[in-house]
C-alpha cells in the first residue's frame, strides 16, 4: 500500500468556471462519488480523491494497492468527471500526509465523511487510532552507490554495511517480487541506527527492490507493546499498510529493559518475530538491537523461522582511528581541534566504536560552543553535570546494582565511594587543588555473595560517572600475578596492572598470595602489588576479594596494604528469604516459573544448607535450580508428549526440588553444653 499526492494543472476548465464549480457543494459532492463509484467497482487496487481545485491548481490525494500504476490511472479518475490536467507532479507521502490531504477534501466539500470512510473503506480501521504509536518517514531517492558508501565511512560501517550495499547494487539473474533477506542492526545509539536505514533503504529502492519510499518506525520498549501500545491486529494492518515498503522496529534497550522483554515481556519479541514472518514477501523488516543484545538477539532469531537475516554492525576502530573520526567531525563544524576532544581515548583501550565516539564528541562540542563561540555562557553547567554532582551514581550498571537482592550494606558502601570521588572530581573541574586519595578497597564475604558481579558494575559505574576513562574489570588470581622463575613475579604485577589503566584490577582469593615461609614469590607479587597502587594510583581501582576471616591474615603480610586501602566493603550471607528470591531471578531469566508449594519445601533445605561450612549462598541457588530442572525433564519423560501442556513445560514443582547431600562435616558452635 502507497501512498500518493498529486499536483497538477487543470487545462479544460477556466478560472472563472472553477470559482463557481467549488461554490456549488452538491456539484463537488457529485465528483467526488463518481470516483468513489469507480474506485469500489472497477479499480479496487486505486483511490483517488480531490483534496482541492483552486485557481487551475488542483490537489489530489491517491492510495494504491499491489502492482497499480498511478501514472495511468489518476487520468482515468479524472476524465470519469470531465476533468483534464496537465504538468502533474507525484509524490510519494506517508500515511500521516494523505490523512491531512483528506481533512482539507473534507473542508473543501468534496469527500464526506471524512477520515472514517477512508479507514473503512481501505479496511483499515484498526489504526485509526493509532498514529500516535509509532512514526513514519520517506527515505530519500537518487543516491548513488559513491555517495551511500561515503556515508556508510562516516558512521564507521564499513566491515558489514559497505559489503551488503555492494550486493545489493548486484543486478538480480531473475527478477522476482520478495525480500531474500531481512536486517538486523546492532548498535547503541539511534540516530546511528535511523542513518544506516536510510542508507540501506535507499539502496534498496535503486535496485528496484522496495516499491515504497514509506517506512514506519515502532519501538520496542520496557511495558511497551509493540508499536505502542497497539494489540496484535493493529500491529498487522500496520504491517499491511507497508507492503512495498518497510517496517522498522527499534530494540535499542537498557540492558534491564532486556532482561523484562525476554522474560516478562517476551510475547513482544515473539509477535515482533511472527509478524516479519508472515508478511516476509511483501514487507521488508528491519530490527536495530543494542551491540551487547546477544540474548535478545537469539530469542528473535528463534521467532524468525526460515527469514535469512544480514547483520550490521558499528566497526571497532582503533585509537588512531577513532581519533582521525573525531577531528573530521571537528573539520565538519569548522571547529579546531585540541586536545581536550581526544581526552576519551587511550592506547590502553584497543577498540571504539561509533555510539561512544558521538557521545565524546557532542560533549567536547557542548563545551566548544560555551568557551569558544559563545563565552558569555561558559560559567553556565550543563544538566548532565549538574544531576552528575548532585544526585546519586547514574548509568545502567548503577541501576543494575540497586537491582540486585540483597547486598544492602555493600550497596550503601559503593554509593558513598562514588559519592567522594565525585567530590573530589568537582574540586579538580573547578580549578581546586586537591590530590587524589587511594581509591582501592577490599572485598569480604562467603562464596557466591556476588562480589565479582558487585565489582564489574562498580566498575561500570565509575566510568560512566567521568571517574574512570575505560571502566573495564581486569580480574586475576594468584597463577596471574606470581612467576614460576627467579625475576618473573615484579614484571608480571607491573604488566596487570597496565592492562588495567583506566579500570578496576580485581584480584580475587588475594589471601592466597601468603606463602608459608617469608621471601617467596607471594611475598614478592604483594610488596610490588603495594608499589604499583601507589604509582598507578589516579588511574587504576584494585579491588582485593576473599573470605573474611582469610582477607585479614592477607593485611598483616604488609604494613603498606591496609594504609592503602579507602574502603572495606562487607558481603553478608543471603538469608532464606533472599535466597529464595535469587532462585526466582534465576527461574524467570530462563523463560521458567516456581510453583507455590516450592517454597514451604525448600525453606527448610535452605536453613540446614546455611549451616553448611562454605555454603555457597547465591552459587548454592544456581545448583539448587539446575538440579531442579533435571529432576523435572526425568518427571516430563514418563508422562504422554500429547497431555502435556506449556504451563508443565515451564514450571517446576516442589517435587522437583530435593536436598543436596550434606558435607557431614561437624560445625562448632560457641557455648556451653548444658
Amino acid at each position: 500500500m502507497r501512498f500518493y499526492k498529486i499536483e497538477a494543472e487543470i487545462t479544460n476548465i477556466s478560472k472563472k468556471k472553477l470559482a463557481e464549480i467549488c461554490k456549488d457543494y452538491e456539484y463537488t459532492r457529485e465528483i467526488q462519488l463518481k470516483m468513489d463509484i469507480l474506485f469500489e467497482t472497477r479499480y479496487k487496487d486505486c483511490m483517488i480523491f480531490i483534496s482541492s481545485m483552486r485557481n487551475k491548481e488542483l490537489l489530489l490525494g491517491a492510495v494504491i494497492q499491489n502492482d497499480a500504476c498511478l501514472e495511468q490511472m489518476y487520468p482515468v479518475f479524472l476524465s470519469s468527471v470531465d476533468i483534464q490536467c496537465d504538468n502533474a507532479k507525484i509524490e510519494e507521502i506517508t500515511l500521516g500526509t494523505l490523512l491531512a490531504l483528506l481533512d482539507l477534501s473534507n473542508q473543501n466539500n468534496f469527500h464526506r465523511g471524512g477520515s472514517y470512510k477512508f479507514y473503512e473503506r481501505l479496511e483499515l480501521e484498526d489504526i485509526q487510532h493509532n498514529s500516535e504509536n509509532y512514526s513514519e518517514g520517506i527515505f530519500p531517492e537518487g543516491v548513488n552507490l559513491v555517495e551511500l558508501i561515503k556515508k556508510a565511512d562516516g558512521l564507521l560501517c564499513n566491515s558489514s554495511l559497505v559489503p551488503e550495499l555492494n550486493r545489493i547494487y548486484q543486478p538480480a539473474k531473475h527478477f522476482v517480487v520478495g525480500h531474500p533477506v531481512h536486517y538486523i542492526i546492532q548498535t547503541d545509539d539511534s540516530d546511528v541506527g535511523d542513518e544506516i536505514v536510510r542508507i540501506l533503504l535507499s539502496a534498496l529502492y535503486s535496485n528496484g527492490r522496495l516499491q515504497s519510499r514509506r517506512y514506519i518506525k515502532g519501538r520496542m520498549k520496557k511495558s511497551w507493546s509493540l508499536f505502542g501500545g497497539s494489540n496484535e491486529n493493529t500491529c498487522k494492518t500496520l504491517y499491511r499498510t507497508c507492503e512495498g515498503g518497510t517496517v522498522v522496529i527499534n530494540m535499542v534497550v537498557n540492558l534491564f529493559e532486556e532482561d523484562d522483554i525476554l522474560t516478562g515481556d517476551a510475547e513482544k519479541v515473539e509477535l515482533a518475530g511472527k509478524l516479519a514472518l508472515s508478511f516476509k514477501n511483501q514487507t521488508l523488516s528491519i530490527f536495530i538491537l543494542p551491540r551487547a543484545a546477544e540474548r535478545l538477539k537469539v530469542v528473535l532469531r528463534e521467532h524468525l523461522g526460515n527469514m535469512t537475516l544480514v547483520e550490521i554492525t558499528e566497526d571497532d576502530v582503533s585509537a588512531e582511528e577513532a581519533k582521525e573520526f573525531l577531528k573530521r567531525c571537528a573539520q565538519k563544524h569548522k571547529l579546531r581541534v585540541d586536545k581536550v576532544l581526544y581526552r576519551d581515548i587511550s592506547d590502553l583501550q584497543k577498540t571504539y566504536s561509533v555510539s561512544g565516539l558521538k557521545k565524546s564528541f557532542d560533549d567536547w562540542y557542548d563545551n566548544q560552543l560555551k568557551t569558544r563561540c559563545y563565552t558569555q555562557y561558559a560559567s553556565f553547567e550543563s544538566a548532565g553535570r549538574i544531576v552528575a554532582r548532585k544526585n546519586t551514581p547514574f548509568g545502567d550498571a548503577a541501576r543494575e546494582l540497586e537491582k540486585m537482592i540483597g547486598l544492602s550494606e555493600a550497596k550503601s558502601v559503593i554509593n558513598q565511594a562514588v559519592d567522594y570521588y565525585k567530590a573530589l572530581k568537582l574540586f579538580i573541574d573547578n580549578g581546586i587543588n586537591s590530590n587524589r586519595p587511594a581509591m582501592h578497597m577490599i572485598f569480604t564475604g562467603s562464596p557466591g555473595t556476588a562480589k565479582t558481579s558487585v565489582a564489574r558494575l562498580f566498575a561500570k559505574i565509575m566510568k560512566n560517572n567521568g571517574l574512570l576513562s575505560v571502566g573495564n574489570l581486569v580480574e586475576v588470581g594468584r597463577s596471574d600475578l606470581v612467576g614460576k622463575y627467579v625475576g618473573w613475579t615484579a614484571p608480571t604485577v607491573v604488566k596487570k596492572f597496565k592492562e588495567a589503566m583506566g579500570s578496576v584490577l580485581f584480584i580475587d582469593e588475594a589471601y592466597s598470595l601468603v606463602d608459608d615461609r617469608d621471601g617467596m614469590y607471594g611475598d614478592e607479587a604483594i610488596s610490588t602489588i603495594v608499589q604499583e597502587m601507589e604509582n598507578r594510583r589516579e588511574d587504576v581501582v584494585v579491588i582485593f576479594a576473599g573470605y573474611t576471616d582469610k582477607m585479614e591474615g592477607f593485611l598483616q603480610k604488609n604494613p603498606g596494604l591496609r594504609s592503602r586501602i579507602a574502603f572495606h566493603v562487607p558481603f553478608a550471607d543471603y538469608n532464606t528469604e533472599e535466597l529464595y528470591e535469587i532462585l526466582q531471578l534465576i527461574a524467570k531469566r530462563e523463560k521458567m516459573s516456581i510453583s507455590e508449594d516450592v517454597k514451604s519445601k525448600l525453606f527448610p533445605i535452605l536453613e540446614n544448607a546455611m549451616l553448611e561450612p562454605d555454603f555457597g549462598n547465591g552459587r548454592y541457588m544456581r545448583n539448587l535450580y539446575e538440579s531442579a530442572r533435571m529432576k523435572q525433564s526425568s518427571r516430563l519423560i514418563t508422562i504422554d508428549p500429547g497431555k502435556i501442556t506449556k504451563p508443565e513445560l515451564t514450571t517446576l514443582t516442589a517435587d522437583d526440588f530435593t536436598a543436596p547431600p550434606s558435607n557431614n562435616r561437624k560445625v562448632e558452635k560457641i557455648g556451653f553444653i548444658a
